[in-house]
């Protein structure tokens, strides 16, 4: 769209913030352009009676297996919060959302290589780089972990530090909800480092995951944060469909659950992992070539401008003008 070129990378092409519509949400413009094009009055009215009833039957069709799978989500979720049990979140991600297994692989290592592709799955004392689409990110990072103990630290455009479980990330992908602030003690983070995975979403904020969104730069007082981490991995998260990415606020997080039990397109994941060196402060993390990481995997790298600013710029102009 012109009238979005001011969001649009100049090298790429690429519109980071656009979201991607669910297959049905065109519905109603297609009708529209064939009404006007169509002259038979008698022909239009039974195609058009056609649709609505096809419509009506496959709505009624959606809402059942909505309602449905309703009671079990709410189950096997609280069951996972209380157990931590994967079984749990597979059941949900294979069953419920109709999520093909997790296709998870490491830089360097062969996909028969099984002992050593578990190795390099997340644990506790790991930094984690990774990038943000979507309201799942959270729990895709869980299905891979060899712990429940997730600490997911998101930056605001300031470069302050926000605390977020897997479960709460939700809240701050679909309504902007800020978490639990960082406090940059070091008793505090010690406790941080101990006890979790250590999480970052440098970007900040959601894209639709066609790019990697420019890194916040951290406030000074997270310095000594990142001292004696056991390891420090990007982690590259694709999802498929684009669809089910969250560049911006514009569903309820009831209606993408809606989406995503009853979408019954091929959905999966591809999680990749890179691992670097170990690093004694947040100024020394090769922040380059942990980039090119993902840009290795088709998230291209854009122009400082397609920042956090420029998206809430995006969203101002998205809702006002009835996109």
């Amino acid at each position: 769209m012109e009238k979005f070129s001011n969001w649009r990378d100049k090298a790429t092409g690429i519109s980071p913030f656009m979201p991607i519509p669910f297959p049905n949400s065109s519905s109603t413009k297609t009708n529209q352009s064939k009404r006007s094009s169509n002259n038979n009055t008698v022909n239009f009215n039974f195609i058009n009676f056609s649709k609505c009833t096809y419509q009506f039957v496959l709505f009624v069709t959606k809402l059942l297996i909505f309602i449905t799978k309703l009671p079990f989500f709410i189950i096997a979720a609280t069951l996972y919060t209380l157990t931590g049990f994967h079984i749990f979140l597979k059941f949900i991600f294979t069953f419920l959302f109709g999520f093909n297994p997790i296709e998870y692989s490491v830089d360097g290592i062969k996909s028969s290589q099984t002992a050593k592709l578990q190795h390099f799955k997340p644990r506790r004392g790991d930094l984690i780089i990774a990038n943000y689409s979507s309201p799942l990110d959270g729990y895709i990072i869980a299905s891979i972990a060899q712990t429940t103990q997730i600490a997911i630290l998101v930056p605001d455009k300031s470069g302050n530090l926000y605390q977020y479980t897997p479960w709460t990330l939700i809240d701050h992908c679909v309504n902007q909800i800020q978490g639990k602030p960082v406090v940059a003690s070091a008793d505090e983070v010690s406790k941080l480092k101990k006890n979790n995975i250590v999480v970052l979403l440098l970007e900040g904020t959601t894209s639709n995951n066609s790019a990697l969104l420019p890194f916040i730069k951290l406030n000074d007082k997270y310095s000594t944060i990142w001292d004696d981490f056991n390891t420090v991995k990007s982690l590259v998260i694709k999802l498929y469909p684009s669809y089910f990415t969250l560049p911006i606020p514009n569903c309820s997080s009831l209606y993408y659950l809606y989406q995503l039990f009853t979408d019954f397109a091929k959905k999966y994941v591809k999680v990749k992992i890179y691992e670097f060196e170990s690093t004694n402060g947040v100024g020394k993390l090769d922040l380059p070539k942990i980039r090119r990481s993902f840009e290795l995997n088709s998230l291209n790298l854009i122009n400082q401008d397609l920042s956090i600013d420029a998206k809430a710029r995006f969203i101002d102009y998205y809702f006002n003008h009835g996109v």
